[in-house]
């Protein structure tokens, strides 16, 4: 059955084994085992604290199934925090000239730092096999289930940001158009120098005049806003749960990041919380759910069979009660799959 939980150190040499076989850099999760390390001992001092509000928190939920870790998704509580979280804005800018009847509406991107302080979701990172969709759209549903019954930890609005395009050997049009110029490096350089750190530092030595989209090679301006066709599936998820990406893209490869009202998330607006009746009735006949308890260092999810009974209650395995550590009675929130 799959099960997600916040990472353990125990989980660290299957994470760093995942991480790996997904290359490095990686946008969901550092390739490198010492930075993997510090990221459990983060997460789990946040999941261990009482928080009123989000700051620095970084909160690391693994799945595993059968025992072997299938799949891991970060969430930071406040992008940026404590400093600024930076991405360009596109804008559209009106040129008009009534003496000449020119009227030309053109796009440019302004450097912004106003998602700072928004809760940051990483897309998953998942092996890409036949289980790849069912895990991934786990996670981020169990991600969603935390924020939602954990509402002081973090903040009203969501983004979740998706690695731009690059090229066969792993070049980035967009960086090579823009942040090349300020840098001198290539971006395969600028991502190894930025790993494991804060972007800002490097985000701040970016162009703060606007840059108008047209005057771009058009090797940039075609992948602006587009991600890699390996996180398409992850594109096609966060759609699925109300995102949008019309106005943010990445200062660094152009990709673009999602943003949505925490209350307006599907999985959150279809969630409930019914006290749990364990039926060793239900069977695999029916459909399964995103089962999760309510509590913090020992928050946990699976996706199991599950059945609303006419009094109110819902039923479910007594294996997937266990897995919750939930007995009869016990509040339990359910997000359809």
């Amino acid at each position: 059955m799959l099960t997600i939980r916040p990472a353990q150190h125990s989980d660290l040499d299957a994470l760093a084994e995942t991480a790996a076989r997904a290359g490095a850099p990686d946008v969901s999760l550092p390739n490198d085992p010492r930075l993997l390390e510090r990221l459990i001992a983060q997460s789990e001092d946040a999941f261990a604290a009482d928080i009123d509000f989000p700051g620095e928190e970084q909160y690391l939920l693994v799945a595993t199934d059968g025992g072997a870790l299938v799949g891991a998704m970060l969430v930071v509580a406040a992008a940026g925090y404590p400093g600024a979280d930076y991405s360009f804005r596109n804008e559209t800018i009106i040129h008009a000239s009534p003496e000449l009847g020119v009227n030309h509406r053109m796009y440019a991107l302004t450097l912004s730092h106003e998602l700072s302080g928004f809760t940051l979701l990483r897309p998953p990172l998942v092996a890409r096999d036949g289980r790849r969709a069912r895990v991934e759209r786990a996670l981020v549903q169990a991600a969603l289930a935390f924020i939602a019954m954990q509402p002081g930890r973090f903040a009203e609005d969501l983004i979740a940001p998706l690695p731009g395009m690059v090229d066969d050997d792993g070049e980035s049009p967009f960086w090579s158009a823009v942040g090349s110029k300020f840098f001198g490096v290539s971006y395969r350089e600028a991502e190894r120098l930025a790993l494991g750190k804060d972007r800002s530092f490097m985000a701040e030595l970016m162009p703060h005049h606007p840059i108008y989209v047209p005057l771009l090679p058009e090797g940039a301006q075609n992948v602006l806003g587009q991600t890699r066709a390996g996180y398409m599936p992850t594109y096609g998820l966060l759609i699925d749960e109300g995102f949008e990406a019309e106005r943010y893209v990445d200062v660094f490869d152009g990709g673009p990041t999602f943003c949505l009202k925490r209350g307006l998330a599907r999985s959150i607006r279809v969630a409930q919380t019914l006290p749990l009746a364990v039926d060793e009735a239900i069977g695999r006949s029916e459909p399964e759910s995103l089962l999760a308890n309510g509590e913090t260092s020992r928050f946990r999810a699976v996706l199991a069979p599950a059945l609303r009974r006419p009094d109110g209650r819902l039923a479910t395995t007594a294996d997937a009660a266990s897995r919750l550590e939930l007995i009869d009675d016990d509040e339990v929130c359910c997000v359809p799959a």
